[in-house]
């Protein structure tokens, strides 16, 4: 039955092409999108969970880190520092900036996430110096290499008195965030409690969370998008499988027929068709598949905010997405075979 079903595929190598090259199409533009909202994902909140702070203090109605939008006085340094299970305490200022290069137009501007930080401390500054020295002198910031941190911006670190000469902050002891060490992390609640009652307006996070609740408010606004991109990919492979398979299926109605009339039955001529089907759709995730794998970390290396992460399960959930296209793909040309008459072959 095999050997029917690859003999009336490989009859016509070009229409397989077309057929083959339509479902490896919908598979790399589902593999790469699955692979860029992987990749995005685990970046947004790389910085912030990769602090090495056991709690981030925001103000009350804080969401995210890219939000910024916490306003805290730096004169709760002291009563946080004062904690007994507080080991290390320092201030961030970080304010999302428009900003555009020496000699561009004003115009031509990029995204910068720019953030202060205490240097005699270091905690919330540059995780590592790749070129360059720090911490940054007077006047200086070092940027982060990946080119998009928070995939539409760059992160920018500075110290707090150039961050705060930049900004012409007022007041200049304002504050966006404190990132906390403790003693003993076990002691997170017991400090969250201490801390409502010493200072009310003031929340603490875990450095999960707030990279939980970041990557929330970034990628929420980019799934509806994914998802729709991510069914049409589906249909343009289920309906380029689907119109070849039925065109083959037409094209050899008058040997179904005979078969029919030899005594071959309605269900094993399905099988041939489904077994059509399912080799153009073995194919055509083998040829997408590897496209994937292949090109993905060029792009990444093409473009910094391309960033992508390859993972098995989603290659597996893309085979489990290519056999139902195959499956679906096949129910009309069976349908045509269930019509065909054996009478009308032996008709003229």
């Amino acid at each position: 039955m095999l050997l029917v079903a690859r003999k009336n595929l490989f009859a016509e190598r070009t229409r397989l092409a077309i057929s083959v090259g339509g479902v490896a199409l919908s598979v790399f533009l589902i593999g790469i999108l699955l692979s860029l909202y992987r990749g995005w994902s685990q970046q947004v909140g790389g910085f912030v969970e990769d602090v090495p702070a056991d709690l981030w203090v925001t103000s009350d109605g804080t969401t995210d880190f890219v939000a910024a939008g916490s306003v805290l006085p730096d004169s709760l340094s002291v009563p946080l520092g004062h904690l007994p299970e507080v080991d290390v305490v320092s201030p961030l200022i970080v304010r999302p900036l428009e900003s555009y290069r020496s000699g561009d137009k004003p115009t031509d501007t990029f995204d910068v996430q720019l953030v202060g930080y205490d240097p005699e401390i270091g905690l919330g500054g540059p995780l590592a110096i790749v070129e360059g020295k720090s911490p940054p002198g007077p006047g200086e910031v070092v940027v982060d290499i990946s080119g998009g941190d928070f995939i539409y911006t760059q992160v920018a670190f500075a110290t707090l008195d150039t961050t705060i000469d930049f900004l012409q902050l007022e007041p200049t002891t304002q504050r966006t965030f404190f990132v906390v060490t403790l003693d003993d992390p076990s002691q997170r609640d017991v400090l969250a409690s201490r801390l409502a009652l010493a200072a009310p307006g003031v929340q603490l996070v875990t450095g999960e969370d707030f990279a939980r609740e970041t990557r929330d408010r970034i990628l929420s606004n980019i799934l509806p998008i994914l998802v729709v991109v991510l069914i049409v990919a589906f249909v343009v492979g289920l309906a380029v499988a689907g119109l070849t398979i039925y065109t083959a299926t037409v094209e050899k109605s008058r040997e179904y027929g005979i078969l029919k009339a030899e005594g071959f039955t309605n269900p094993y001529l399905y099988r041939v068709v489904f077994e059509q089907s399912m080799v153009t759709g073995i194919l055509g995730f083998l040829v997408g598949a590897g496209v994937t794998v292949l090109l993905a970390p060029f792009a990444q290396d093409a473009v910094p905010q391309f960033v992508v992460w390859v993972r098995w399960q989603d290659i597996a959930g893309i085979a489990g997405a290519t056999l139902l296209m195959a499956l679906v793909a096949a129910y009309i040309p069976v349908r045509r075979l269930s019509h065909i008459d054996p009478v009308t072959v032996f008709k003229g």
